[in-house]
């Protein structure tokens, strides 16, 4: 995430992007943590400055959305963990390699083999690289 928006609105709704989830998602995992708001509810958390915002519901939110309820709360902070930055980044490099290759003029058996290898990629565990 390039910058860190001004409020916990903003933050909120990052983290759901950031996560990859649409709102209804959003709610569907809130539920598993008895936390049930509704379509309103989660459009006025990510509109609206809460004045006094539910610790329980951040907390959830930063769990669900893998961010750190201090990231949404104050800004402070990463939004991904640092144990996580490098299977994020990987993520984002499958899904743009796979976006990308939608532009290409792949034959059939091209495509498949792509699909194949990207299905791998993304079920195989990183192995860790040491720094120099």
């Amino acid at each position: 995430m390039p910058a860190t928006p001004d409020n916990i609105a903003d933050r909120i709704r990052a983290a759901r992007r950031q996560a990859q989830m649409d709102p209804a998602a959003l709610r569907a995992e809130l539920r598993k943590y008895d936390i049930n708001l509704s379509k309103t509810g989660l459009h006025r958390l990510e509109t609206t400055e809460p004045k006094n915002p539910n610790l329980k519901i951040i907390e959830a939110i930063g769990e669900i959305t893998n961010v750190s309820p201090a990231w949404i709360l104050f800004g402070k902070g990463p939004s991904v963990p640092e144990s996580e930055v490098g299977t994020a980044i990987r993520s984002r490099v499958i899904d743009t390699i796979e976006l990308m290759a939608g532009a290409l003029d792949l034959t059939a058996r091209q495509d498949s083999t792509l699909h194949n290898w990207l299905k791998s990629v993304r079920e195989t565990k990183p192995k860790r690289v040491k720094k120099p």
